[in-house]
């Protein structure tokens, strides 16, 4: 049985929540991929929904079109840059 822990790193936002983002392997780029479908635009947001919560809780697509703008770019920035 393998139990290794979930590595996750956190961040702080512009608007001073705190996110904490788990890594992330190939098979939750394919499922964001597969998820974002025709609409390609989208797959980051749905990488940074499956794996992030924000002051404990977990974030949805929709919380995200909500959130001030710096803390989308800053979640999308650390996405992009994704070193654990």
């Amino acid at each position: 049985m393998n139990n290794q822990t979930v590595k996750t790193r956190e961040v702080t936002l512009p608007s001073g929540r705190i996110a904490h983002i788990q890594e992330f392997k190939g098979k939750h780029v394919r499922l964001a991929q597969r998820n974002a479908g025709s609409d390609t635009e989208s797959y980051l947001y749905h990488l940074i929904a499956m794996l992030t919560t924000i002051d404990g809780q977990p974030v949805v697509m929709e919380d995200l079109d909500e959130m001030p703008g710096g803390d989308v770019l800053k979640l999308m920035g650390e996405f992009s840059e994704a070193n654990f």
